[in-house]
Formats: structure tokens, C-alpha cells, sequence
């Protein structure tokens, strides 16, 4: 067992798949840096998992260099921690998953399909858990509430688990993975995998947000490829005991709704599923926290008459619609699009330093948004909701045209191309040729390699005797 994960981790077919997976995540952020650095890999990629394969064979390989950022949530609200990992941590971590969770079906080639580890593989089965479960997704969530509902199970309780993943129980998730395989090795990597190595730590206590991130043997860092896991595997007892006595409770990840026939029954399960994760030294909201409900974390009635926002969506007896909080978040994405197309358009313009990004890559790049958006909320079935939103894009897109089409009114040729994203071949920064060495400045080998040479060439002479 002990060589054959190990061995199964390092293989090209687990490090290929991961750095796939990697690749896509990547080249579809938002953040031009991200997607540079992924392009720049990519160049190489055969080499660079060639070299993570070596490390991890000789046992060398450490998730080193990461950088703890925080992500601004609002007036009043802590930010959001993010740990910024090297490529090389993100493949190794999509790697231990591969192995954990398995990968392919039964009618793989042999090389191309591993069960997986079995007591991972039933953490993933549990069917009300919906996220971080590459079968389930946010439509079997709703899937579930909907299929709940028509039971008759229409008075809910709903609540986030507060700073989740600074809470998991790192000791608790490594015991379990501890049981499950009987490679020491391999249970060594996971831990070290699970913990985040911060650069920047005396940076961010000096700033008050070290205490944000997961600290020694509790969290763990959100945007991890094995965070969900992680989850998965601390709240299996939870999922377990929730669904009982007449309640459906399906979570997905940190948010988590209860269904069931009476508003008591209901509010016993949350009362004991609140004992319950108090054990493991987590929260969730009270019932007479306004601020919870105002924020949209804690909400609770009948869902069928009141509806609620839950998994991204508002969901009633009548419909299924992007709740306003998503609604919201969408148009100040593509609007704060907007605004830096008009900010690099007028640096273009007037001649001045910008990014090279005019109007036409900004159209590509609001595209991008609008068909990641629609395929994240295409199970709606209030379809006005979509009418709307594309009123309000073309009405901003129609106001970027008049300002592109006001900026280039009258302007010289090479100012139009600029603003219109459109790369100008004079605009090419001059290269100069790279420096050679000199005639008769030989480096060492050479000079060396041309004193072989000469010796070669030079003719025999008989040996004279005397």
C-alpha cells in the first residue's frame, strides 16, 4: 500500500490529471497575474511535473512559499483570508485528492482509473452533502430541498457555520486519514498538505489578520484543492445525525438548511446539531441575531410560503431565481468591468502607461463573466429575472461604445487602434540582439575544445631512434 499511493501520486497519469485541472482553474480567473504565471508554466509543463515527480520520489518536495491574503467583505465585516500557493503546492494537493477520491469509470483503461481510497469514498456518498463532491453540485442541493418540500417538509432553518474553515479540526481530519491508509509516508504528505506555510506571517500579525488564518492544528486555508475534503470528512457525524427523526439537512460545505414537517422539529435539530458542532469548537447563528438575517447567514419560516436564499439561489414554492445578493455581486463585477475599461481606454488615449487591454479585450473578458454567471444560475425558472440583467448589460455596453466611439472622434490612426485594444506593430518595444562573444574571446570550453582540435589535425611524425 505504502509504495503503491506514494508511487500512484508521482505517476504521470495523477500529476498530468492535476496540473489539467490546475491549468483550467487558472485560465479562467479574472486575474491577469494568475493567468500569466499559468501561461508561463504551461510552457514547460512536461519538465516542471517531470521535476515534481523527482521530488517526490526522493521525498524533497515541501509546500513552501505561501503568501496569506486578505479580501476586503464590507463595512463592518471581517475580510476574507485567502492563502496564495506556488503551482507546484496546487498540483501536489489536486494530486493527493486524485488519489483519495479516485478518478475514472468502469470502462477506463487500467492506467487510466483508481478506486480511491474506500472510507473517502463513503464521506463522498453521503447524499446531502453537496459540495466539494465532484458527482453533486449545487443543483443536487436544490435537487434535494426541492424533493424535501414536496414531501411536505416546508418549515426550514438555515445558517452558515461561522469562520469555518479556521475551525476544522485538523487532528480529527488527520486521525481519520490515519485509519484509512496504512502508509505512513503518504498520511505525512497529507498533513503537511492540509497546513499552510505563510511567508508573510510577521507581515499580517503586524496588520491584525494573522489570527484570520488557520493556526497550527485548527483550519485550514479556503481555496485549497483538499479544503472541501477536509470539511467533508470533520462534519460526517453531523450530516449523519441531522438526517434523522423526520429532517433533511443538506450542506454544502459551510452553509447548511434543515427541512422537516412542524417549525419544533425543526428547531430541535438545529438545537442539537448546534451542541454538536460546539464540540468540535465550531458555531452558527442564533435565531435572535438580526444581524445574522439582515447578512443573509441566518433565516428561517416556511419555505414554500416565505422562501429563503440558499446555494446561491432564491427558492420558494412558486420559483427559483439568483437571489438579490447574487444579483447584486454580478452587475458591481461587470459594472467595476466597465470602469476599468473606460480607465485604460482613456490612459491609451492620452498617451499615458496602461495595461494594452482596450475596448475589444474588455467585451471578451465581460463575455467571459456573463457565460460563467448564466451557467452557475441556468437552473432559474423565473427567466424575467435574466431579461433584466441583460437590460442593464447592454445598456452599459452601449455607453462604453459612445465613449470608445467620443475618445477616437477625430483622433490619428495609431490613438483608434490603442483605444480599440487593437496592437500597433510600432508600439513594439525595441529589442536589442543579444551580446556574443567576440572574435578571440573564447570561453574556457571553447578554447579548450579548439586545443583538442589542432591536436587531431596536426600530422604523424615517425619516431626517430637514435
Amino acid at each position: 500500500m505504502t509504495a503503491d499511493l506514494c508511487k500512484k501520486l508521482r505517476s504521470r497519469e495523477v500529476l498530468h490529471r492535476s496540473w489539467a485541472v490546475v491549468k483550467q482553474s487558472g485560465l479562467a480567473s479574472l486575474s491577469e497575474e494568475t493567468v500569466k504565471a499559468i501561461k508561463s508554466y504551461d510552457e514547460n509543463w512536461v519538465g516542471n511535473l517531470e521535476r515534481i515527480s523527482k521530488q517526490l520520489r526522493a521525498e524533497t518536495f515541501r509546500f513552501d512559499g505561501e503568501k496569506g491574503i486578505t479580501i476586503p467583505k464590507g463595512k463592518g465585516k471581517l475580510p476574507r483570508p485567502l492563502v496564495i500557493a506556488p503551482i507546484e503546492n496546487r498540483i501536489v494537493r489536486r494530486g493527493i485528492l486524485e488519489v483519495l477520491q479516485g478518478f475514472g469509470t468502469d470502462k477506463s483503461a487500467p492506467t487510466k482509473k483508481w478506486l480511491g481510497i474506500p472510507a473517502i469514498k463513503h464521506v463522498m456518498a453521503t447524499r446531502t452533502s453537496v459540495g466539494g463532491i465532484k458527482e453533486r453540485s449545487v443543483a443536487h442541493g436544490l435537487s434535494l430541498i426541492d424533493e424535501a418540500v414536496q414531501d411536505g417538509k416546508t418549515w426550514f432553518i438555515r445558517s452558515d457555520i461561522r469562520n469555518f474553515f479556521t475551525r476544522i479540526p485538523l487532528a480529527q481530519v488527520n486521525r481519520f486519514i490515519a485509519e484509512a491508509i496504512a502508509d505512513e509516508h503518504f498520511v505525512e504528505l497529507v498533513g503537511s498538505a492540509l497546513r499552510s506555510s505563510l511567508t508573510n506571517t510577521a507581515e499580517l500579525q503586524a496588520r491584525g489578520n494573522y489570527k484570520l488564518f488557520p493556526q497550527d492544528d485548527i483550519g485550514v486555508a479556503q481555496g485549497s484543492a483538499l479544503s472541501a475534503l477536509a470539511a467533508n470528512i470533520a462534519l460526517q457525524e453531523f450530516d449523519m445525525r441531522m438526517n434523522d427523526r423526520g429532517i433533511v439537512c443538506v450542506r454544502y460545505i459551510d452553509d447548511f438548511i434543515m427541512l422537516g414537517r412542524t417549525r419544533s422539529s425543526v428547531l430541535a435539530a438545529y438545537s442539537s446539531g448546534r451542541t454538536l458542532l460546539a464540540d468540535m469548537g465550531m458555531s452558527v447563528y442564533d435565531q435572535t441575531d438580526n444581524d445574522a438575517r439582515r447578512a443573509g447567514k441566518f433565516d428561517e419560516g416556511n419555505i414554500y410560503h416565505d422562501g429563503t436564499d440558499v446555494l446561491g439561489y432564491r427558492v420558494s414554492g412558486r420559483s427559483r431565481q439568483p437571489s438579490s445578493a447574487a444579483q447584486r455581486a454580478f452587475k458591481a463585477k461587470c459594472d467595476q468591468l466597465f470602469c476599468d475599461a473606460k480607465k485604460q481606454m482613456r490612459l491609451a488615449a492620452t498617451g499615458k502607461p496602461w495595461s494594452g487591454q482596450g475596448y475589444h479585450q474588455h467585451l471578451v473578458l465581460l463575455n467571459k463573466i456573463i457565460r460563467g454567471w448564466s451557467q452557475a444560475f441556468r437552473h432559474t425558472t423565473a427567466t424575467h429575472v435574466f431579461s433584466s440583467l441583460d437590460a442593464h448589460i447592454d445598456h452599459r455596453i452601449e455607453e462604453l461604445r459612445r465613449f470608445a466611439s467620443d475618445l477616437i472622434r477625430n483622433a490619428p490612426d495609431e490613438v483608434r487602434r490603442r483605444v480599440m485594444g487593437i496592437q500597433l506593430l510600432s508600439d513594439t518595444p525595441p529589442h536589442p540582439l543579444p551580446e556574443v562573444p567576440g572574435a578571440g574571446v573564447a570561453t574556457q570550453s571553447h578554447a579548450d575544445n579548439s586545443t583538442a582540435k589542432q591536436r587531431l589535425l596536426q600530422p604523424i611524425r615517425p619516431q626517430l631512434g637514435t
